[in-house]
């Protein structure tokens, strides 16, 4: 089966969908076909079980923010622009793949995902530690407040920023750059160490 395969893609979104506005598990592959127009058995061919679908969404998703904060932590950039870099590139994903992320973020669990959550855990580890790694490096150049725990910083801006797909809407009346740019004003107003007059 080709990668490429439209009906793959659709069936894809198809399922994000149903997955975001019913839940994972009260969503039937019944409930999926229907929705493509096709016979339940036909799904087979594209995928082994409805899990596959789950898992599926877990890498897309981790994939996207994973590459984006690699090019952005191998950059050049200073921390503090490292971090708006960051806050921009997430919000963009979230609002941009709503039906992804929310799934991801909602239904991907120790209970849906319990074939492959070890996994899960070890790509959301990696992101974090990305970001926790750019506040250090902050925090050691004196742009960031060094009393501050990068533990907690990177808990507080993750969460923030992924709490996004609760209240998130395409037709709201914010843009996800005004989203992204209220999140740096507040984070960066917390980050960033007092600069001593001269």
């Amino acid at each position: 089966m080709p990668e490429n395969s439209s009906t793959k893609k659709e069936l894809f979104r198809t399922a994000a969908r149903l997955f975001k506005e019913k839940g994972y598990r009260a969503t039937s592959m019944q409930d999926i076909a229907s929705q493509l127009g096709i016979q339940k058995p036909s799904l087979y061919y594209y995928i082994s079980s409805k899990e596959d679908l789950l898992k599926e969404i877990a890498w897309v998703t981790m994939k996207m923010l994973i590459d984006a904060i690699e090019k952005i932590a191998f950059s050049p950039l200073s921390p503090r622009e490292k971090i708006e870099k960051i806050i921009e590139s997430h919000v963009k994903l979230i609002c941009e793949n709503l039906d992804l992320f929310t799934v991801s973020l909602r239904e991907i669990n120790p209970i849906n995902a319990e074939t492959f959550w070890s996994d899960v855990v070890a790509l959301r580890d990696r992101y974090e530690n990305y970001v926790r790694s750019i506040i250090r490096v902050g925090k050691e150049s004196g742009d960031f407040k060094r009393d501050m725990d990068e533990k907690l910083a990177g808990f507080a801006l993750l969460g923030a920023l992924n709490w996004t797909i609760r209240w998130y809407s395409p037709q709201g009346e914010k843009s996800p750059e005004e989203i992204a740019n209220a999140w740096k004003k507040i984070f960066m107003d917390g980050f960033l160490a007092e600069k001593e007059e001269s």
